[in-house]
């Protein structure tokens, strides 16, 4: 039988604390959430709602963090919503890596998106053309991540990934 491997995460309460979760349960975990962004931002999108983009970025960012925990790399909080520095992250022989070439443009819909300018303006949405290809591409990622790592995507699931080992 093999254990799975641990890593640490930090949580910030009143203090300090740390929990051990597995890395298998942590990329599992992450890729569930990254297939209900993809869920909503279809459904989203279908409506025409500008939150679409936000849950697209969601997605990328949940996939990108799955695959650095197996690749024993951790992300500096200021940079987590950032995918063109996730992407950049990435070992150059991580096959996924060059999946997300064309997707770092998700990153403007992390944050600053969701609020309006400093003169009030709200930001303009997302083409939606080019929204639906970065979602397209999203659900082939996940698609091929999910089976990499042995993931039930079920959401009500609480098993972790088969493995944790990095793709090559």
């Amino acid at each position: 039988m093999t254990w799975p491997s641990p890593i640490r995460l930090q949580a910030t309460l009143s203090r300090t604390a740390w929990f051990w979760m597995s890395a298998e349960l942590h990329i599992a975990s992450a890729l569930r959430l990254a297939a209900q962004d993809i869920e909503a931002a279809g459904v989203l999108s279908s409506i025409g709602n500008r939150y679409d983009a936000y849950h697209a970025q969601q997605a990328a960012e949940k996939i990108l963090l799955a695959l650095l925990t197996s690749e024993n790399i951790r992300v500096e909080r200021k940079d987590s919503h950032r995918i063109d520095v996730l992407i950049d992250l990435l070992p150059r022989e991580n096959p996924f890596r060059q999946s997300f070439a064309g997707l770092a443009f998700l990153t403007a819909y992390a944050t600053t998106y969701r609020y309006p300018k400093d003169a009030g303006r709200i930001p303009e949405a997302a083409d939606g053309a080019t929204l639906r290809t970065a979602l397209d591409s999203l659900k082939v990622i996940l698609r091929d991540a999910a089976a990499h790592f042995g993931a039930d995507l079920e959401i009500s699931r609480q098993s972790p990934a088969r493995t944790a080992q990095p793709p090559r």
